[in-house]
C-alpha cells in the first residue's frame, strides 16, 4: 500500500461487512502483542532441536552465543548480550527465580506479561551483592499470598498466568563470552511442574487464512489469558457485532458477511500498526520513554510488539531509531553515512550504550565481517581532536575499520540502545548527532 492509499477501506458489499470491519480494527492492534507473545511462547517451549533461548516451561533457556542474522525467534534481538528466556507458568503456584551475585557486569531480567508490559525488573538496581530470589505470583493468588515466604523473599505479583523472563547479560567482546556465560549460568528457576501449555499456546494456528489464524489465535489467547478490565471494552464491540470469540477458537461456521468484514479488519489493523512504525517526520532519532508500560496506549504497545518486541521499560532502557538520514532520505546501504560525537561517544547511559543495524525484515543483517554493533565497549579509534566517527556503509570506508557497520545492499535502519538512561537524555538537554550522508 503507498503512502496515499487508505488504512481502513470504506468499500464493503454490505453494511454488516463494514461494521464488523470497524468493529474489529481496535480488537486487532489490542491482540496483535498478545499474539506475539503467544506465537513466540509456542517457537521457544516447543519440543524439537535445541536453538538458543528454547527450553520447556518454568526452565531458563541460554543463549550460548550472542545473536546473528542467523537468529529468529525475535525481532530486533541486541548483538552485545547474551539472552536468556524462560516462560513461566503460574497457573499451578508460585515460581521462583534466583539471581547470583553482583559481579560488576550489567544484567537484567525483564518480566513481562502476556500482552507484553514490562511490568516488573529483575537486575543489577534490585538484586542485593550476594544474590537474590524472587517469588512469581499470578492474578489469581489471594492478598496473602506472599505472608508465608522467608522474609528474604522478595514477591512480584503478576498480571498474566503467563510471564515472560527475558534476561540480558552484558558481553565485552569475544573474549568475555566465557565468563559472560558463568555468571547468566547462576540464574534459576524452580517451581510446580508445569502442566499443559495453555490452549492458545498449544493449539498456535498459523498458515491457512491469516485473518481467521489471527481470530481464532485471538479467541483462544482472550480465554487464556484475560484482558485488564480498561481494556475489555475493544473486544466487547467485536463480540455486539456478532462476532464470536469461542474458548476453542473454532471459527469454521463464520457467514460470508462476517468473514469479508474480518478480512478487511485484519489487513487494516495491521496495515496501520506497520505504518505507525515508520517514522511521521524525517527527525533523525525518535524514542519514547513509554515503552514498556504502555497503559491504555494500545497502538504504541502493537506498534513496539512489532518493531521490538520485548522492548525494556524507559527508566531501564531507551531505544532510539532512525530510518533516516540528515538529508530526510531513507537509509540505505550503497551509501556511506558517518555518526559523529564531538564528545567521543560520552552518550549519558550509566550502564552502556550501543548502536545496532538492522535490515528491513527486522532482524540482524548479514555482513561480510560478523560486526553487527558498535558502542561504547567496542574497540573504537578516536579522532585526533577527541570526536568519535562511526561509519555505515555496504562498502569498505576509508579510515579505521573498527569504526565500521557493515550495511546491507539495500534498505535499513538503525537503533541506539542506552541502558540505565541518565537524566541528561530523559529530560532532551542531551541530543544524538544525525546520521550525515557523505556520499
Amino acid at each position: 500500500m503507498n503512502s496515499t492509499s487508505a488504512f481502513l477501506s470504506t468499500v464493503h458489499a454490505s453494511p454488516q461487512a463494514a461494521w464488523i470491519a470497524h468493529a474489529a480494527v481496535p480488537a486487532v492492534v489490542a491482540g496483535y502483542p498478545l499474539l506475539e507473545s503467544v506465537r513466540t511462547c509456542h517457537v521457544q517451549t516447543a519440543p524439537g532441536a535445541p536453538a538458543f533461548g528454547r527450553a520447556p516451561f518454568n526452565t531458563f533457556g541460554h543463549s550460548r552465543e550472542r545473536w546473528t542474522d542467523r537468529d529468529r525467534d525475535i525481532v530486533t534481538p541486541a548483538n552485545d548480550l547474551l539472552y536468556s528466556n524462560a516462560w513461566v507458568d503460574l497457573r499451578q503456584g508460585p515460581v521462583f527465580i534466583t539471581a547470583p551475585a553482583q559481579a560488576g557486569r550489567y544484567f537484567v531480567l525483564e518480566l513481562l506479561d502476556a500482552y507484553t508490559n514490562n511490568f516488573h525488573n529483575i537486575g543489577t538496581r534490585n538484586v542485593p551483592q550476594a544474590g537474590g530470589r524472587f517469588a512469581l505470583l499470578g492474578p489469581d493468588a489471594g492478598a496473602d499470598a506472599g505472608a508465608a515466604l522467608p522474609h528474604d523473599v522478595q514477591v512480584v505479583r503478576c498480571p498474566t498466568a503467563l510471564v515472560w523472563v527475558l534476561g540480558r547479560v552484558l558481553v565485552d567482546g569475544d573474549a568475555d563470552v566465557e565468563a559472560a556465560r558463568e555468571f547468566q549460568a547462576g540464574f534459576s528457576i524452580e517451581g510446580p511442574p508445569a502442566a499443559e501449555p495453555p490452549a492458545s499456546v498449544a493449539r498456535w494456528q498459523q498458515g491457512g487464512d491469516p485473518a481467521l489464524d489471527f481470530f481464532a489465535n485471538l479467541a483462544r489467547a482472550l480465554h487464556d489469558f484475560p484482558p485488564p478490565a480498561s481494556q475489555r471494552g475493544v473486544f466487547d464491540v467485536l463480540r455486539a457485532a456478532h462476532v464470536p470469540l469461542p474458548a476453542d477458537g473454532m471459527l469454521a461456521e463464520l457467514r460470508p458477511t462476517t468473514l469479508e468484514g474480518l478480512r478487511s479488519a485484519y489487513d487494516s489493523g495491521m496495515r496501520m500498526i506497520e505504518g505507525t512504525t515508520r517514522a511521521a517526520s524525517k527527525a533523525p532519532w525518535r524514542y519514547s520513554t513509554r515503552l514498556g508500560r504502555y497503559g491504555d496506549d494500545l497502538m504504541l504497545r502493537a506498534a513496539t510488539a512489532w518493531k521490538g518486541l520485548g522492548a525494556l521499560a524507559g527508566d531501564e532502557a531507551i531505544y532510539a531509531t532512525t530510518d533516516y538520514d540528515d538529508q530526510g532520505e531513507l537509509l540505505d546501504g550503497s551509501r556511506l553515512y558517518r555518526l559523529h560525537f564531538e564528545d567521543g561517544g560520552r552518550v549519558p547511559a550509566a550502564a552502556f550504550w550501543s548502536v545496532t543495524l538492522y535490515g528491513q525484515d527486522r532482524y540482524l543483517s548479514p555482513n561480510p565481517i560478523g560486526r553487527y554493533a558498535l558502542g561504547n565497549r567496542s574497540p573504537l579509534e578516536r579522532n585526533p581532536d577527541g570526536g568519535l566517527t562511526l561509519y555505515v556503509s555496504r562498502e569498505r570506508p576509508p579510515g579505521p575499520q573498527q569504526n565500521w557497520l557493515p550495511a546491507p545492499a539495500g534498505g535499513f535502519y538503525l537503533i541506539l540502545r542506552l541502558y540505565h538512561p541518565q537524566q541528561a537524555f530523559l529530560n532532551g538537554s542531551y541530543r544524538l548527532p544525525p546520521l550525515e550522508r557523505v556520499a
